[in-house]
């Protein structure tokens, strides 16, 4: 066999996907690297899923650097110096990538390898649409797996570009064992390098940015590239260092080349997304992390504050526990059109302690949404008033998994009735999506309210029980801000957003906000005074006589209480730092709606 190398393809006369399109496609979601890489990776995993076996996928991550001799003899072995540096500048590389420190021994090559293992591998004809290695690393937008895989978690065949999009130079390396059973030409190994670039003219040709590093096919042209197989696939593999696999480990191993996402943000992006099916019995999942040899830390989702109430909504919502108290609740959504039941869920009260974490401040109202595959597609936010603190948990039906899998967009990360794909379904299934979402907004909501402690019958200040909303008002103080508005120097962020916390027959109001010197303020240092303001709103608007007593404390700056206005905090506020705040009122009746102010003033 001919030894492999790069064929870059030229643009062909009727055109087709450039190389950014496997890159671009599940970028701008708004998630961090880490978690679009920890969702879509262990999701082409998990669709792989050998189901004739008992044992469930296990999913590897192995992230090593290499400096010195052994980062110079790996960008030789795959070619990456000869073939990609003198086109570096059109190619679309990520800032500080691999082949700007060539010369720079020190500077590590970063690879990820995320090896899967009770899976099927990629076998049959490479070069058939069908094949599962055509599928991943071939094709783009290839939604087969949405009509043929039941359960499955893709559907549009954009999953491939996580690998590539998490490369500073957009290139990977796939390397499969398989059973020759499967395979028409008895092939039981395979290996080839892929990188999805920018389409771009170089030496008075224009390419399309897609190059496939493998053996020119004696069959067909030049643009024509077979990927090395059997024992050669195996020798590459372990000089690239794969971790060499034999006929009694199929599966698939993905080599992400100048990887800058690490173990520890993988960990944490698992546990986020992923937390269902680690803790799910009858499905399971094995992850192991390596950095270099070392052994890290399995994801642990239980150990996590803002995931154990989802996690206990979870295990409401399977039967695997019962609700305990007016503080819980689970049940099985009414049934769609008198025959398809949508799913069961479970939703609990978060209880003060609980929302000292940050996190959890931020999820709080928000329903995890879960369907076959076991990974939580979304956090939903239910909107609206709330009255008290809670979460959710939604395991959808297999009944209803693929009009949800179909109505997702190419990052899953929502259920969205209005997607056209739904066009393609029965005409009932758009309307399905929405009223499952809207459920459960509903639900939700009307557990908060039933929740709440009982509004006194007597004497009444309003018509019905809003959650808190915190506004901020801060003065104008001197200096200019354009358009006629004085620019101030003093910022403020809520870090714990003001939420309603049930106290006996009472509630209470608490938070926690950061001061801080703004970057283009013209001084260093300010002496600042601050307080919290909590208002009851009446019908005719925001009652700013009698506000409920509110305990303001810090423990991140020396500070004064102002001796003619008790609460009052006052002190130095130096532009380096930026200390927290927290607050917390006296009880107050369950059916008064209040507003947070926060009152910051500089003081000359």
């Amino acid at each position: 066999m001919s030894k492999p190398k790069w064929t870059l393809e030229r643009v062909p006369r009727m055109g087709g996907a450039t190389g950014e399109a496997f890159v671009n496609t599940l970028q701008g979601t708004g998630m961090t690297p880490s978690s679009v890489l920890a969702r879509e990776a262990i999701q082409n995993s998990t669709d792989a899923w050998r189901h004739d076996t008992a044992d469930k996928v296990q999913v590897v991550f192995r992230r090593i650097s290499l400096i010195g001799k052994s980062k110079e003899a790996f960008i030789k072995e795959l070619a990456l110096k000869s073939e990609f540096a003198a086109r570096k500048k059109v190619l679309g590389f990520q800032h500080d990538h691999c082949l700007n420190s060539l010369k720079k021994e020190d500077e590590p090559l970063r690879l990820l390898y995320i090896e899967d293992f009770g899976t099927h591998g990629l076998y049959g004809d490479p070069h058939d649409p069908k094949s599962h290695f055509f599928r991943l690393l071939l094709s783009l937008g290839d939604g087969t797996k949405s009509r043929d895989s039941e359960g499955s978690g893709g559907s549009y065949g954009y999953g491939k570009s996580v690998y590539s999009a998490n490369s500073r130079i957009h290139t990977i390396v796939a390397y499969s064992a398989f059973s020759p059973k499967d395979d028409k030409h008895k092939h039981y190994a395979r290996l080839m390098g892929c990188a999805y670039l920018h389409a771009h003219r170089y030496d008075e040709e224009d390419y399309s940015g897609r190059a496939w590093f493998g053996v020119p096919s004696a069959e067909h042209s030049q643009q024509v590239v077979d990927p090395l197989h059997d024992d050669a696939a195996h020798r590459l593999a372990q000089t690239l260092g794969f971790q060499m696999r034999d006929k009694d480990s199929p599966g698939t191993s993905i080599l992400i080349v100048d990887c800058g996402v690490d173990c520890e943000e993988l960990r944490a992006s698992i546990e986020d997304w992923w937390w269902p099916r680690l803790l799910d019995d009858s499905l399971g999942l094995d992850i192991k992390l390596f950095e270099g040899d070392n052994l890290l830390q399995p994801p642990r989702p239980r150990s996590r504050p803002d995931l154990k109430p989802f996690i206990h909504c979870f295990e409401m919502a399977i039967n695997r526990s019962q609700p305990s108290g007016k503080e819980d609740k689970a049940g099985v959504m009414n049934k769609w059109n008198g025959d398809v039941t949508p799913g069961s869920y479970g939703y609990c009260i978060l209880d003060e302690k609980a929302l000292d974490d940050e996190a959890l401040q931020q999820k709080a109202g928000q329903v995890a949404l879960i369907r076959t595959p076991r990974m939580v597609v979304s956090y939903l936010p239910v909107g609206g008033s709330l009255p008290l603190p809670c979460v959710g948990t939604f395991v959808a039906t297999p009944e209803v998994d693929n009009p949800l899998k179909i109505s997702e967009p190419p990052s899953h990360d929502k259920w969205d009735h209005n997607s056209a794909r739904l066009l393609e379904l029965a005409k009932d299934d758009g309307p399905l999506v929405k009223a499952i979402i809207d459920r459960l907004k509903q639900g939700l909501r009307k557990f908060s309210y039933e929740a709440a402690p009982p509004a006194s019958s007597k004497d009444l200040r309003l018509k019905s029980l809003e959650r808190l909303l915190g506004n901020l008002f801060k003065p104008p103080t001197k200096g200019g801000g354009g358009q006629g508005y004085p620019a101030d120097p003093i910022e403020i962020k809520f870090v714990g957003q003001p939420h309603v916390l049930a106290d006996g027959n009472g509630l209470r109001t608490a938070g926690s906000f950061r001061v801080a010197l703004a970057d283009d303020a013209d001084k260093k240092q300010a002496k600042v005074s601050v307080e919290v303001e909590c208002l009851v709103v009446e019908d005719e608007g925001v009652s700013r006589e009698d506000p409920i007593m509110t305990t303001l404390t810090t423990t991140e700056i020396s500070h004064k209480e102002d001796k003619d206005k008790p609460g009052r905090l006052v002190f130095k506020l130096d532009q380096d730092i930026h200390p927290v705040f927290n607050f917390k009122t006296d009880v107050y009746r369950p059916d008064w709606t209040t507003r947070i102010r926060v009152l910051v003033k500089e003081i000359a």
